[in-house]
């Protein structure tokens, strides 16, 4: 390349022009690359111009010869490896994936956060450097903290602690877990338009390689980050989604509405979903004062302590409600078809261009092209423990808007669920055998007394009837599902007001806007974001099953955890979620070189989700040879942005 300078007749201006030379068909010819600009709109920059642009392209011509240059590496076939110590952490085979988190790491300026709270403590540690290993080998190469520590040589960055430091580090870090939750809050406010006015809520449990239950050392679930005694008693026997016997420990985890994780809190195993909404919510409110919020939850979430608490803090609600558990008086209302109207779902706001549609949480079915919808405006009465005595309940009379919605391949699907249990149902009434176990088989059975001239008869005293009037009842109810809410639009007449919303008097959160009945629906339907979700964090994060004994290092596996998941889901968000969670993390996963003679390393894998990574984040991963500078510099550039 060179810089050409053309002088204009008319004004005597000199533009400078970068051209360069290029052979075709065995002729040299020259092509226009940029234009620099005129000679006179930089003189206050430099007091030669033209000197200087065309000392700069003459070195950056001689780079980029370089760069094209070929080398010559020599090896020998009898070459044999080096023996490295068993406590040695160096390795051939380096990560470039990490380069994609590195640029995520450093938007959301986490490398800030560390460097300010480790200074601010005098941490001998390089609290940064840690936080990095752990966040991206969970992503990459989820293990053990040792295993971890053992193969922190993987990645290009220096890491020049002990695993002592790692240790200390995790001590440390719980007490960071409030401000660094805020911040990530913050950041992802400011530099991705993070909107919370919707938030998901659900409850999972984790297990853990031990047998027993861990003691009652304290009569609280709150940990006091200064306390020298670290005996934990999260670990109990509880409700296990996997149904493992293992204890447990549950993590309620808040969510918006793009899939991003906001906020999150432990409880001890055999905490119940509903009792763990409540302390989440009020930690939220407190620490990230969301107010003016919408909770999405399951049917597990519908609780009166919960209802009121959300109502009291002036917040909207939208829950789903069991049709199979409500009242006499609200079935009827629900199989009553007066009210019913179809709804047509057109192919563009099918849920994620896959026609699935969630109707329970953890639950995903094939929609149908229509919907059977109705909805009512009505009152009803909640038990909320009272004040001063939580063993008494009050009760209390709410406003609030109830959507049904029928689905006929809901209620197929509904059906063949039954149909394997009803079938060993009837096995155990033909073969009489009432000690059988099979699980939900028995509710479909009922037992008649087998009497003679009114006495027992001797050895045979009852005998097992299939109960066609329950299968009967349950039929009736299939298909249809019901979501209770206070959120309302603005009326037929009504006009705006000022904000995004506003708490009426009689318990309404009210949008500034349209809301019809399909729109709750819509909210509703988010909560498959959350299951999908847990889901990221026992297979792809391998979170589960927790090694570690002492609650803080428990506590701060699942913060180092939780940074990790939103890494992962800001990697998707960033190429607009055209790849599966899995299939980003394979990518990355294979993103690795081999270490060559002369500082050269060579990698041998580049795809299609790579490729939208260097389109969308700058990162570069299509070359098959790289010096150590060049990666040097790729990493470096990941701190600029």
């Amino acid at each position: 390349m060179y810089v050409n300078i053309i002088e204009e007749k008319r004004t005597g201006r000199k533009c400078m022009i970068v051209r360069e030379s290029f052979r075709k068909n065995g002729k040299i010819s020259q092509r226009t690359i940029t234009k620099i600009g005129y000679v006179d709109e930089f003189t206050h920059l430099y007091a030669d111009p033209i000197a200087h642009f065309k000392e700069y392209y003459k070195n950056e011509t001689k780079r980029l010869k370089e760069e094209k240059a070929k080398i010559s590496i020599s090896f020998s076939p009898t070459a044999k490896l080096d023996e490295i110590p068993r406590d040695e952490t160096h390795t051939q085979r380096k990560s470039l994936g990490a380069s994609a988190l590195s640029v995520i790491y450093h938007t959301l300026e986490l490398d800030k956060f560390f460097y300010n709270h480790s200074r601010s403590n005098d941490d001998k540690f390089d609290a940064n450097a840690i936080m990095k290993l752990l966040v991206y080998s969970r992503i990459l190469f989820p293990g053990s903290k040792l295993f971890t520590y053992k193969n922190k040589g993987m990645f290009f960055e220096k890491m020049n602690f002990s695993l002592k430091d790692v240790y200390r580090f995790l001590d440390r870090l719980i007490k960071w877990k409030q401000p660094l939750i805020a911040h990530l809050n913050a950041k992802i406010k400011e530099k991705y338009q993070r909107d919370t006015t919707l938030l998901y809520y659900d409850v999972t449990n984790y297990y853990f390689e031990i047998d027993h239950n861990d003691p009652e050392p304290w009569d609280t679930d709150d940990i006091d980050p200064n306390a020298v005694d670290d005996r934990n008693n999260l670990r109990k026997k509880g409700v296990s989604k996997e149904h493992r016997p293992n204890p447990i420990i549950q993590m309620g985890l808040f969510m918006d509405e793009e899939g991003l994780p906001v906020t999150y809190k432990l409880f001890k195993g055999n905490t119940a979903d509903c009792k763990s909404l409540k302390a989440t919510m009020n930690e939220t409110r407190l620490e990230l004062d969301y107010t003016n919020i919408i909770i999405v939850g399951d049917k597990g979430m519908m609780s009166g302590d919960n209802i009121s608490t959300i109502k009291a803090q002036k917040n909207g609600y939208v829950i789903s409600y069991s049709v199979r558990g409500a009242s006499r008086e609200f079935q009827d209302y629900v199989l009553n078809q007066t009210g019913y109207e179809y709804i047509e779902i057109p192919d563009n706001q099918r849920y994620e261009q896959t026609k699935k549609i969630l109707f329970t949480a953890g639950e995903e079915i094939e929609s149908s092209p229509k919907l059977k919808i109705k909805s009512r405006d009505t009152t009803r009465i909640i038990e909320v423990p009272h004040l001063n005595n939580p063993g008494i309940k009050d009760k209390q009379e709410i406003h609030e808007r109830q959507i049904v919605f029928y689905s006929e391949k809901y209620a197929k699907k509904a059906k063949a669920d039954r149909a394997a249990v009803l079938q060993k149902a009837l096995d155990i009434v033909a073969n009489n055998n009432k000690l059988s176990k099979s699980y939900g088989a028995h509710k479909y059975i009922k037992e008649n007394m087998l009497q003679e001239d009114g006495q027992l008869i001797e050895g045979k005293n009852y005998e097992l009837l299939f109960d066609s009037q329950k299968v009967k009842k349950e039929e009736a109810l299939d298909g249809y599902y019901v979501i209770c809410t206070n959120v309302i639009g603005l009326n037929e007449n009504e006009k705006p007001f000022e904000g995004k919303s506003r708490f009426t008097k009689d318990g309404y959160f009210q949008l500034n806007k349209k809301v019809k009945s399909y729109d709750i629906v819509k909210m509703y339907r988010g909560l498959w974001e959350i299951e999908e979700t847990f889901k990221i964090t026992k297979s792809n994060l391998e979170l589960r099953p927790v090694y570690h004994s002492k609650r803080r290092r428990i506590e701060a596996h699942f913060l180092t955890c939780y940074v990790a998941l939103t890494l992962v889901r800001l990697l998707e968000k960033s190429i607009d979620s055209k790849y599966t969670t899995s299939e980003i993390l394979n990518s990355l996963r294979r993103a690795n070189g081999s270490e060559l003679e002369k500082n050269y390393y060579l990698f041998d894998y580049y795809d299609e989700v790579l490729k939208e990574f260097d389109e969308k984040l700058g990162t570069n991963f299509s070359y098959k040879y790289r010096t150590t500078e060049q990666i040097r510099k790729i990493f470096a550039a990941t701190k600029k942005i």
